[in-house]
C-alpha cells in the first residue's frame, strides 16, 4: 500500500510540474489575441515572472475592444489567466492544438491566442 501512495504521489508531482513547464516553454513570447471570429488580430506579449508561471503581458497599440486593459497572465493548471492591471480577471484559456482559446468574462465573446 505505501508503494502505491508513494507511486501516486510521484504522478501528481510529475504532472504538476509538466504543467509548470509547458506554461514557461510555451505561453511566453508573441501571440496573436483576436476576440470573436472575424476581429482582425492584435499582438499580445506575454514575458515571465520571477516565477516562470505568471508575469506581465503587454497588449499592442492595435489592441482594442477592451484587449489594452490586459497587464499580465498567469499559467493555471494547463490553462492562462489574463488580468487587468486591477487584477480582474478578463479571460481564462486553455490549450487547443497549438492555440489556446476561451471566453472574456465581461460578454462571454470568444479569445484566442495564436502564434
Amino acid at each position: 500500500m505505501s508503494n502505491l501512495r508513494s507511486l501516486a504521489l510521484a504522478a501528481v508531482l510529475s504532472l504538476g510540474t509538466s504543467a509548470l513547464a509547458h506554461a514557461d516553454g510555451t505561453v511566453t513570447g508573441s501571440w496573436k489575441l483576436s476576440v470573436g471570429v472575424d476581429d482582425a488580430p492584435c499582438t499580445l506579449n506575454l514575458v515571465a515572472g520571477p516565477t516562470a508561471t505568471a508575469g506581465e503581458a503587454t497588449p499592442s497599440s492595435d489592441c482594442g475592444d477592451g484587449l489594452a486593459a490586459i497587464a499580465h497572465w498567469k499559467a493555471s493548471g494547463r490553462g492562462i489567466q489574463l488580468y487587468s492591471a486591477n487584477d480582474e480577471l478578463v479571460a481564462w484559456l486553455n490549450p487547443k492544438a497549438d492555440a489556446y482559446v476561451g471566453n472574456r468574462l465581461s460578454d462571454g465573446r470568444k479569445i484566442a491566442l495564436n502564434r
